[in-house]
């Protein structure tokens, strides 16, 4: 039995050269040491404890079962069982299909996406974010950012329904460009064929990746990684072919700008030739600071003669282009987007959603508005010299639909078109203690800021959410107890700020705070958005401590060594009471698992 972490580095070293065919990926999943790392990485997920078309969860995980998932695919009579479907509510009042797969499915699923991820992530686009190790909304702005300044235009892209509309067969073509192993490529039909039960119906599924799987969202970036590659190389390319017999990044100099300097040049020579003292040289360095200032005041270049350029970004199925060219140019890239999204991948650009926004507008992308900025600001850089660095930036904005749209969703102001909000209480919070009133109220504030932290505005904008969720907290708490809001305040006043005091079985008197760590724009700069020419082996360097666990082969209830594992595994610690001896254990350990003998597994289950 190989080790996994060897197996998944030898993949990325190998997934380096871009021409690299694997013709032998199927037999790595007959590796069962991929199925401890498998159940590793998903079994606290909240989805574990939730069975699909039948009943079997997390809980129960041992060596017996992987093996027979892996005698299944070696003569290929593995069969996936089709997912259970719900549905779950979203932001604008609607519900969204989920589906549940079968655990097990899920757990060679997760093997899948640990060959796929070490086979395709070295030769992702740099530009694509979503779903990606280290990647994320955050990261996906910062390069939006660094990298879109003095665009003239956006293109905001928006792709109609971009998962649920994944060709299958071009899907399979795609990965076969890569894959040479049709053991594998059957697997994956299998997984996209599987369809999904709803009211005790079967249903197939025609196209889009595998509702609820692991494996969806890296078959998505497969799938969107060819519309990368085109945006990179051909619509870039052809934007920045145009006027081929003039000269590109030719600076055209501001020749008002040149007036100034030469004057400023001549100012120079004459001061340095007068002595301090001297009356004449006060009144010439005045005139050289007058003349300065009216220096930064206009650009010092028209621009570039023959130059135009692309920058572009993707988060899922988002996107947004910036130009530096013409209106012409944004429209007739739009076009060849919708050309290629059609003809290639099978894919519809919303011709209404599918925005070109001018850059002294305010163009959307992960629900922020994006800007360049237009002022003249002098800044100093490190070495106290003034620069306009500000103009022609990138400027982030949290938009003003958000607080709307959040404070609606929370129920927390009685009037939402009122000129002034006043908060109201939520009565369905009133069942939680008071400590766990002012933690969800914290946790609520907290998760939005943590999004919003790049704003440019995100101070005056959470200031307002805050006073109104402020009220709101402790009119649930006046509600709860039957009092007025000055006497709540009055009585979890703790200096300058308000909370709880509450105590835990090892420390007395702790104190949560209602929210009081402010809302200060956070702007860390990224250095860099290169992907690593070398392979990033810390990503599967290291076992668990789960793996290790499973690995001793040792009871931890009992102690016998050298027996089969078998994994007995719980929804939320916070539902153990401590009565029996294997709760007692997983509390004070503090772990939703314990590895267990057979014997000792079927006894818990025995009695409960």
């Amino acid at each position: 039995m190989r080790n996994s972490e060897k197996v998944l580095i030898e993949l990325s070293k190998q997934a380096q050269d871009k021409n690299y065919q694997f013709s032998r990926l199927y037999r790595i999943l007959c590796n069962p040491d991929m199925y401890v790392k498998a159940y590793c990485n998903i079994y606290s997920n909240k989805g574990s404890s939730t069975h699909g078309t039948d009943s079997e969860t997390a809980d129960g995980f041992n060596e017996v079962k992987v093996q027979n998932i892996i005698n299944a695919l070696k003569d290929e009579s593995y069969q996936v069982k089709p997912v259970r479907r719900t549905y779950i509510p979203k932001k604008n009042g609607k519900t969204r299909p989920l589906g549940i797969p079968n655990f097990y499915d899920r757990l060679l699923q997760e093997v899948c996406r640990m060959v796929l991820e070490a086979v395709y992530e070295p030769i992702f686009s740099e530009n694509s974010h979503g779903f990606r190790p280290n990647k994320s909304c955050h990261t996906a702005l910062k390069q939006v950012k660094n990298t879109f300044r003095g665009a003239n235009w956006f293109i905001e892209g928006d792709i109609e329904g971009c998962f649920d509309n994944i060709n299958h067969q071009i899907l399979i073509n795609i990965l076969r460009k890569r894959i040479k192993d049709e053991r594998f490529i059957r697997l994956i039909w299998k997984f996209l064929k599987a369809g999904y039960i709803e009211d005790w119906k079967f249903n197939n599924t025609f196209s889009g990746t595998p509702q609820g799987g692991i494996i969806s969202p890296i078959l998505a970036n497969i799938y969107m990684n060819e519309f990368d590659d085109y945006i990179e190389n051909v619509i870039k390319q052809t934007l920045t072919q145009f006027n081929k017999g003039e000269a590109k990044h030719n600076k055209v100099h501001n020749p008002d700008y040149l007036k100034l300097m030469h004057q400023m040049q001549a100012l120079e020579k004459q001061i340095d030739k007068l002595d301090k003292q001297d009356k004449q040289r006060k009144q010439l360095i005045d005139k050289y600071k007058s003349i300065k200032k009216q220096r930064y005041r206009i650009p010092a270049q028209k621009g570039l003669v023959g130059y135009k350029n692309l920058q572009y970004v993707r988060y899922a199925d988002d996107f947004i282009i910036a130009v530096l060219g013409t209106k012409e140019d944004c429209q007739e890239i739009k076009t060849q987007i919708a050309q290629f999204l059609k003809q290639s991948l099978n894919l519809d650009l919303s011709d209404e959603k599918t925005l070109i926004t001018h850059s002294s507008d305010r163009a959307r992308f992960l629900n922020y508005e994006i800007q360049v900025r237009q002022n003249d600001r002098l800044f100093e850089d490190k070495n106290g010299i003034k620069r306009r660095v500000g103009n022609y930036g990138i400027a982030l904005y949290m938009p003003k639909d958000t607080m709307y749209e959040y404070i609606t969703k929370k129920q927390v102001v009685d009037d939402i078109n009122a000129e002034s909000w006043r908060g109201k209480a939520r009565p369905f919070l009133q069942c939680l203690s008071d400590l766990e009133i002012v933690t969800t109220y914290n946790a609520e504030i907290r998760g939005l800021y943590n999004y919003y932290a790049m704003a440019e505005n995100v101070s005056s904008r959470m200031d307002m959410i805050y006073h109104v969720m402020e009220y709101s907290c402790l009119k649930t708490l006046a509600g709860k107890h039957k009092t007025s809001v000055s006497k709540i305040k009055t009585q979890y006043k703790i200096g300058k700020n308000w909370g709880v005091r509450y105590n835990t079985k090892s420390e007395t008197g702790k104190i949560r705070y209602f929210y009081n760590q402010g809302f200060a724009k956070n702007n860390t700069p990224i250095k860099s958005y290169e992907i690593d020419n070398n392979v990033n082996t810390a990503l599967y360097a290291n076992r668990t401590e789960l793996e290790q666990r499973m690995m001793a082969h040792k009871c931890e209830m009992c102690g016998k060594e050298n027996v089969p594992f078998n994994i007995h595994h719980i929804h939320k610690l916070k539902d153990l009471k401590g009565k029996e001896p294997w709760e007692q254990i997983m509390i004070a350990r503090n772990r939703k698992t314990l590895v267990l003998c057979e014997e000792c597994h079927r006894s818990i289950h025995k009695y409960s």
